[in-house]
């Protein structure tokens, strides 16, 4: 009850505060460690959740203050390393935590770590019922992402979850009682307790241990994981936005912050933003704060009208479901994401993470953070004091080269610790001026540095400045990414091992005399123009296949892509896409296979554009543009034939290019070789169209 409270007070009060734009608010999965580890440190007892609540209380108040002093820049303070360290964490601490609960057997008492060691014992006297109902509820998120059929995907897979599990639990209820196994009755403790009213049941602030310095501890490690927390997530939210809006962090911490206060006082956890439902907001379709509103007055509709339904949900569901979230933090492919970014960002993870299990969430944090100042020492190779005189005064001489163009001549070590002053000196510079961040003598930089700064740079060149880097090529990194440890010394190269389908690939690539290029390119600026990508953002393109046709005067590139992971988002994806370039330039436009939740889910800016004369095109396909009169023209007789006889393909096009691809998955050597000849004759059909409209 008391999270249901954050999301409804979220949704009244945030939303009218706050400085994001499409962003779902209420409680975070990290407040579940938080809630429990406050609660054990405040006397672990009944009265223990009153002290919590006034905890809430006083960190709401907190943050409110920090947006009124413009402290939303803190989120960069914590090296990124740590914070993957924390989250991590957090989710095996919640997946053993619900181990029990799918199991259907009394919970072991101890660490996540102690936990993991009582699994085996957990298996021999578990429930079988309720195993099947969560195993069941993790198979359906498992596949969710791999399920096409549009009505399908138009419900989010949680629900899904419960949509199965409730009516079989039920079902195995009324088996075990008719078979007489009473050692696996299914009763009323494998439900949901939910009071019949919103209000009973909650606990109010109790203030009574404000003057204890445990109570002032909580609050300090509450405050550091929601402010973290929201300013982390609106940072994400940001990267899905399809208008690329930026929250202001000053005022989403005022915010969350008061809407926090008044969750508390009504019994409620503190409010934050929430990624994974902010993600499957922007994806159906939501483009302002109205979308969070109505997700808090729509769930209060629902528990004031149907609270009892509300106790008809297994336990088993409810776990399965912050099971497989637990996972996704701590997933063998989060690992593999961060030893992407170099191996220095993955020890620093694993000694963060393996300090909150073993220790407590805020010790381990701050161990972490120590650790990553070490090690950036012991990679700098610089005398200790002269590190320590870099770290609270990094050398930054700012020198105008020309009347709008501003030198940033770094030097010593730029890292985490100082970023607050390497931010305020940028933040001087007009939009309109051209900036040119030079890291030639800088001896180490790191990855929160980086990630800060290109980011800055994306947005002010596109309000009309131009940020540029120099100097980061003569550093050493571990890893190609852009925002890996730079350590100044000699670089040395990198052998690649192709896996065997880039052996495929090459092999490919040779026979076609195409150019083939397997590593990994961050750099995906050139597929930014693709509507298709505005809400689900590119992290990375590899196996690249670059090849031309002279005859038809046509270049194109086909290369794997990941798909963003948004933070803890249900899905991801790689797949195998095809750019063409075109000679000549053709309307916007997007054509795929049509159905009917195509059909009741079309957003007002795109219109589908039906072909009357050709009734069979426009039932199959659905076809989009702003461009409506210039995309009629394009599209052919010609044209319609070729696509209703051919396969089906995503289509878009962005003027001068066109993205082609089949599947959400990667595409086999056999299937890029028909990508390849469908390209080429959908190049001759859009050739001959563009001659006939300007002849």
């Amino acid at each position: 009850m008391a999270g249901l409270i954050s999301v409804i007070v979220g949704a009244l009060v945030a939303t009218f505060l706050r400085g994001s734009h499409v962003a779902i608010n209420g409680p975070a999965n990290a407040l579940i460690v938080v809630a429990i580890t406050a609660s054990q440190n405040l006397g672990g007892d009944a009265n223990a959740f009153g002290y919590v609540m006034a905890a809430f209380v006083v960190s709401g108040i907190i943050q409110i203050l920090m947006g009124m002093l413009r402290l939303g820049k803190l989120g960069n303070i914590v090296p990124a390393g740590a914070i993957q360290g924390m989250l991590a964490a957090i989710g095996l601490i919640i997946l053993t935590s619900q181990i029990h609960y799918a199991l259907g057997v009394e919970a072991a008492v101890g660490s996540a770590l102690a936990i993991i060691g009582e699994i085996p014992g957990y298996f021999l006297e578990m429930n079988p019922f309720i195993f099947v109902l969560a195993l069941i509820g993790l198979l359906i998120l498992i596949f969710y992402p791999k399920i096409s059929n549009r009505f399908v995907r138009l419900v989010p897979a949680p629900m899904w979850v419960l949509f199965v599990t409730i009516p079989l639990f039920y079902a195995f209820r009324a088996l075990s009682n008719d078979l007489g196994w009473e050692q696996w009755e299914l009763n009323g403790s494998y439900l949901v307790s939910v009071p019949d009213q919103l209000t009973e049941g909650l606990i109010f602030p109790d203030f009574s241990r404000i003057d204890d310095p445990m109570f002032w501890l909580m609050v300090f490690l509450i405050t550091i994981v929601l402010s973290l927390e929201s300013l982390i997530s609106a940072k994400a939210v940001d990267k899905l936005d399809p208008y690329k809006r930026k929250t202001s962090l000053n005022r989403d911490l005022i915010g969350i912050g008061a809407a926090s206060v008044v969750s508390a006082f009504l019994g409620g956890l503190p409010v934050t933003t929430v990624i994974a439902r902010s993600s499957v907001n922007i994806n159906h379709g939501a483009k302002t704060s109205w979308s969070n509103l109505m997700h808090g007055l729509i769930l209060l509709l629902f528990v004031v009208a149907f609270a009892g339904l509300m106790q008809l949900i297994p336990l088993a569901a409810l776990a399965a479901i912050l099971i497989f979230t637990g996972y996704k933090l701590v997933s063998p492919k989060v690992f593999r994401g961060v030893l992407r970014q170099g191996w220095e960002q993955l020890l620093i993870m694993s000694v963060t993470m393996l300090a909150i299990l073993y220790i407590s969430l805020i010790s381990g944090l701050f161990i972490g953070i120590f650790f990553t100042l070490v090690l950036h020492y012991v990679r700098s190779n610089m005398p200790l004091p002269l590190f320590i005189r870099y770290l609270w005064s990094p050398f930054v001489k700012i020198v105008q080269e020309k009347k709008n163009t501003y030198l940033f001549k770094l030097k010593g070590v730029v890292n985490f610790a100082n970023i607050l002053k390497l931010q305020s000196r940028v933040d001087k510079i007009r939009r309109d001026n051209d900036i040119i961040m030079d890291f030639s003598h800088v001896r180490l930089v790191d990855y929160t540095v980086l990630e800060y700064l290109h980011e800055y740079a994306a947005k002010y060149n596109r309000n009309g400045g131009e940020f540029h880097f120099t100097g980061l090529d003569v550093h050493k990194t571990s890893s190609h990414h852009p925002y890996a440890l730079h350590v100044l010394e000699n670089p040395t190269p990198r052998k690649t091992r192709l896996t065997r389908r880039q052996g495929e690939l090459r092999q490919l690539a040779l026979g076609k005399y195409w150019q083939y290029q397997p590593d990994l390119e961050w750099d995906v600026s050139d597929l930014q123009p693709f509507v298709f990508f505005k809400s689900k953002p590119v992290e990375y393109q590899k196996n690249q296949i670059q090849g031309s046709n002279d005859k038809l005067n046509l270049d194109w590139k086909i290369c794997d892509i990941a798909l963003k992971d948004a933070f803890i988002a249900f899905e991801n994806y790689r797949l195998t896409i095809q750019v063409i370039h075109l000679p000549f330039h053709i309307p916007h436009f997007s054509l795929e296979e049509e159905s009917l939740m195509d059909r009741m889910s079309l957003i007002a800016d795109q219109k589908d554009i039906d072909i009357e004369e050709y009734k069979g095109f426009s039932k199959k396909f659905l076809l989009l543009g702003q461009e409506e009169e210039a995309i009629r023209k394009l599209f052919t007789p010609e044209i319609i034939r070729f696509f209703e006889r051919g396969e089906i393909y995503h289509l878009e096009s962005s003027g001068d290019q066109i993205l082609i691809f089949r599947h959400l998955r990667l595409a086999s050597p056999r299937e890029i070789v028909k990508l390849v000849s469908y390209s080429e004759q959908l190049f001759l059909k859009l050739q001959e169209a563009h001659l006939q409209l300007s002849s």
